[in-house]
């Protein structure tokens, strides 16, 4: 800790305004810093270029981020994102923050990476997120030479709050819930089948509209119906995400997303069910991003 209060000193003596994001699907992370104002944090919408163009970047960034800092001030920008997987999506962030700081270097990179350096810095690890939507990679300390395509929740995300919000909706609207639940389900969720459909089909963001639910199930994690969905649930993750790379059992596994913090306790029995052990799970990794930049800062100067 003292080391790192040191970095962090050592950065706010001598260097302008660094800005460092994590953005999932739902919301965007932001902690500035800067030799006036200190380390500041600021949270947005998300910003996952599949769901946002960016005329939407900008505006998102215009109205939320700008009232808290002078683009003129920030030097560094750091951009870790959902979505942000291939050079058209990237530029769908890049150019927009590139035009906001025009003084500055602007990096974007995907999520996983930010998850990656996050959770294991320079060390080697089997890296998942499980949020708004999943992933997964093997990380060897720099970048990834295992990983799979991100199918999104329709196609793929499983172990996400999307796709688990989307299983409980399925089963309230089949009338498959048990009553007490869907009797709870009912006074939580006030909501049609007719809105409901035109959530998910008709408005923008119906991944985040299905992860909504999803909290629903961390509130009846003891209902024996509720356990043996959310085992279901996250096998998936795990044959899908993590069972599919060679040799995956001589990795330790490291999740961050709010879906991983929120059941990590039955995602860790699952893990010794498969054979990997569960190292680390953090909600966030904007913090740990916040110490991996600093600490690059002290080593280049």
């Amino acid at each position: 800790m003292l080391s790192y209060l040191c970095t962090v000193f050592m950065y706010l003596f001598f260097a302008q305004m660094i800005l460092v994001a994590d953005s999932g699907s739902s919301k965007t992370n932001w902690r500035l810093f800067d030799n006036k104002h200190g380390i500041r944090s600021v949270q947005t919408f998300g910003l996952n270029p599949y769901f946002v163009d960016a005329a939407g970047v900008t505006k998102v960034i215009d109205k939320d981020l700008l009232p808290y800092l002078d683009p003129r001030d920030v030097k560094e920008v750091y951009f870790y994102g959902s979505g942000c997987c291939d050079s058209d999506k990237i530029r769908t962030i890049e150019y927009p923050l590139r035009d906001i700081f025009r003084g500055a270097d602007v990096t974007v990179e995907s999520d996983l990476l930010g998850t990656a350096r996050a959770l294991c810095g320079n060390h080697e690890g089997l890296v998942g997120i499980l949020g708004t939507g999943s992933n997964s990679s093997i990380y060897d300390g720099a970048s990834f030479p295992a990983h799979i395509n991100s199918l999104g929740f329709i196609l793929g995300d499983e172990g996400s709050g999307a796709v688990l919000g989307k299983q409980l909706l399925k089963h309230y609207f089949e009338y498959k819930m048990p009553k007490e639940l869907s009797d709870d389900f009912t006074h939580r969720y006030p909501l049609s089948l007719d809105k409901a459909l035109t959530r998910i089909y008709r408005e923008p963001f119906p991944n985040r509209f299905l992860s909504s639910f999803a909290p629903f199930a961390s509130l009846h994690t003891n209902h024996p119906w509720i356990q043996t969905l959310l085992l279901q649930h996250f096998e998936e993750f795990f044959i899908h995400m993590v069972t599919i790379y060679q040799n995956y059992q001589s990795y330790v596994l490291y999740l961050s997303g709010s879906v991983a913090f929120a059941f990590k306790d039955m995602i860790e029995t699952l893990a010794d069910k498969f054979g990997i052990r569960l190292q680390k799970v953090i909600q966030q990794p904007i913090d740990y991003l916040l110490q991996y930049h600093l600490t690059n800062y002290q080593e280049r100067t």
